[in-house]
């Protein structure tokens, strides 16, 4: 039972911090703790309670709830179940249900009496809470006064959020909406900022009791001036699971509040209360839960992999576990100081074999080590050190800022052949695999990337893959795309050759801003650099550094007598930029580029044009375009305005 209570023990302490605004771990985690212990022990008396006990000592006054506070049962989605909403098809009800959001706030009951608002009382613990009424009243959504026409006693519960837009105005450098809504809820001192939180109603209860539908209590409180959440019916679960992936598809992103999930309420009162409740938790009702694309699983190993610039990242090799859909079983853990946050998160020094680690995929794509659950180190357990040299070449590393970096350049076997790699694949030179560039690194053929221009495709057709495969005709293909791509634009040139933070885009910044020749870079001083607006004095750094090292190497001389730079382009794009969001079309970054334009990778102040791939769109990118002044068109439309597709 010691795993049990350790871990009913975990929650508990968790559950205290998230519900007092001092939450010590992610959702997603807290989440998968608790499903690990309903799988332990589904009856655990955990489960059985609601909220949080208010902290002793904390400040505000204690008070009791005259009608008790609940909570809701769940319905996780999990993509690796039939479609994910098994739990919600077991629960279905068949009739009709009225859909809200689940925000992600802090819960809020606001008492009325002869329709004047007289207390606001946290959840706490469904019984009892706290009286932070002083703080809500300079609320938005904290209606001061009901109509004539409500009764004289009313309940109104809501959850106090913090918009995104004040979020980002008014708390700048706080970690999230959630956190703030709390944090800020509760202030005993400059309690002023509470006045950007926002109350948003979601359940009316006039003498105590629910209308008879619950869609009718949204709509009351909306024509009384409460702010409330959008709400729907239902009559089918199939429609519920439309509305639920309509917001998991990009809704939910679009909206100025946090949430987490919906509620599924029965609609109609006496059939919701006929199902009753379980430890203060109606049966009637339930909270979906969006995906967290997250779950515990087990670090195994951390190999160090050197990239193209030298530097050394550590990858987490770990048990398999699925997320949105995918196997994963490793993640890049970035630098030192990230493995040395991971292991601070568990007040430990090292990441040990063993240590129970939480992974996502972000966006539904790249995968992330979010946080130590649980730590292994102890008497006997295998931690990971350090390196002191490289894993390819053995050259001893040395430390800059957060990394390790091998000094070991175009001798160290992995930046060799990365170093090629980028190459070919940022000027755009097909049948170039990895595999026959690793081939000709493993062979001695190249020693940096001008040798490739020198190879015969004769004799590189006739060399072996390891498990025998002759190279073949791809060679032929190889080459012909190579030597067909030996004309191109300085920036092109530039920010195909591997210097650290400097891709093509920003090469196109360098040479908009008067490094218009190889000579000018040349010539060029970091304090020069950093002045070019978008540049700034660490991209400046590194690409001094950068250029000035490939120039002592040879390495862009050698390449000279290949490549040919071409005349910076001009055209009906010539000053404009532009930013492609719901797609990538390599096609019009080349178009764009040949007129004169520059293609940039985000959305910021300045930006002349997106091009989105439904122009109508709400999504943030899309947003943040408009609120810029920036014009927001059409795949075709840029198509049109570039004189037609090739």
């Amino acid at each position: 039972m010691s795993t049990i209570n350790d871990l009913a023990k975990r929650i508990t302490d968790a559950n205290e911090a998230y519900r007092n605004g001092t939450p010590i771990m992610s959702d997603a985690a807290y989440d998968a703790l608790e499903d690990q212990l309903r799988a332990l022990d589904p009856t655990n008396t955990h489960f059985k309670t609601i909220g949080a006990a208010p902290l002793a000592g904390g400040g505000w006054p204690k008070a009791a709830h005259a009608i008790p506070m609940g909570s809701l049962k769940k319905c996780q989605f999990d993509p690796s179940v039939g479609d994910g909403h098994e739990e919600l098809r077991a629960w279905w009800p068949k009739q009709a249900v009225a859909i809200t959001h689940k925000l992600d706030g802090i819960s809020i009951d606001l008492v009325y009496r002869n329709r004047k608002l007289v207390q606001a009382i946290t959840r706490g613990d469904g019984s009892e809470g706290e009286d932070i009424t002083r703080n809500v009243m300079l609320m938005e959504g904290a209606v001061r006064q009901l109509p004539p026409s409500a009764p004289d006693d009313v309940n109104v519960r809501g959850e106090i959020v913090c918009r995104r837009s004040n979020f980002k105005q008014h708390f700048p450098g706080e970690s999230n909406p959630r956190n703030t809504a709390a944090g800020t809820a509760k202030r005993q001192s400059n309690y002023e900022k509470a006045k950007y939180l926002t109350v948003v109603a979601y359940q009316y209860l006039p003498d105590g009791v629910p209308l008879v539908k619950k869609a009718a209590e949204i709509t009351t409180l909306a024509n009384m001036g409460f702010v409330v959440p959008p709400w729907y019916t239902a009559t089918t679960v199939d429609e519920v699971i439309s509305i639920f992936e309509s917001y998991v598809a990009g809704k939910r992103d679009s909206l100025d509040w946090e949430i987490d999930g919906l509620v599924v309420d029965i609609n109609d009162r006496d059939a919701r209360e006929a199902m009753g409740e379980t430890d203060m938790r109606p049966n009637g009702a339930r909270a979906l839960k969006f995906p967290h694309a997250q779950k515990p699983t087990f670090l195994r190993d951390i190999r160090w992999q050197v990239g193209k610039s030298g530097r050394l990242t550590p990858v987490a090799d770990f048990d398999t576990v699925n997320l949105a859909g995918a196997n994963v079983s490793k993640a890049s853990l970035h630098n030192i100081d990230y493995i040395d946050t991971l292991a601070a998160g568990v007040k430990q020094k090292f990441l040990t074999i063993g240590d129970e680690i939480m992974v996502a995929r972000r966006n539904d794509v790249i995968p992330y080590v979010e946080e130590v659950l649980h730590s292994n180190e102890g008497p006997g357990a295998t931690i990971f050190e350090t390196p002191t040299v490289c894993p390819d070449c053995g050259t001893a590393v040395h430390r800059d800022g957060a990394y390790l970096v091998c000094p070991n350049g175009e001798t160290c076997p992995a930046q060799i052949s990365g170093a090629i790699k980028r190459w070919v694949e940022k000027i755009g030179v097909k049948h170039f695999g990895g595999a026959l560039i690793d081939l000709l690194c493993d062979t001695g053929k190249v020693e940096r990337i001008a040798d490739l221009y020198k190879l015969d495709p004769n004799e590189v057709a006739a060399l072996e893959f390891p498990d025998c495969r002759k190279v073949g005709g791809v060679a032929d293909k190889a080459f012909r795309n190579l030597h067909a791509a030996t004309t191109m634009p300085l920036h092109v040139f530039i920010g195909s050759l591997g210097i650290p933070f400097v891709g093509r885009t920003t090469a196109k910044t360098l040479v908009d801003g008067g490094l218009d020749s190889l000579n000018a870079m040349s010539k060029a001083r970091i304090a020069t650099v950093a002045k070019i607006p978008g540049i700034g004095q660490s991209t400046a750094e590194a690409f001094c550094d950068g250029f000035w090292d490939l120039l002592d190497k040879g390495t862009i001389t050698s390449l000279l007598t290949h490549i040919t730079i071409a005349a910076q382009a001009t055209g009906a794009f010539s000053g404009k930029s532009v930013c492609m969001t719901g797609f990538r079309d390599a096609t019009m970054v080349t178009a764009i580029e040949a007129q004169g334009g520059t293609v940039k990778g985000s959305v910021s102040k300045g930006l002349d044009i997106l091009v989105a791939k439904d122009h109508t769109s709400t999504s943030g990118k899309a947003e943040k375009a408009r609120q810029y002044g920036t014009e927001v068109i059409s795949i075709d439309e840029m198509w049109n305005r570039l004189g037609g597709k090739p």
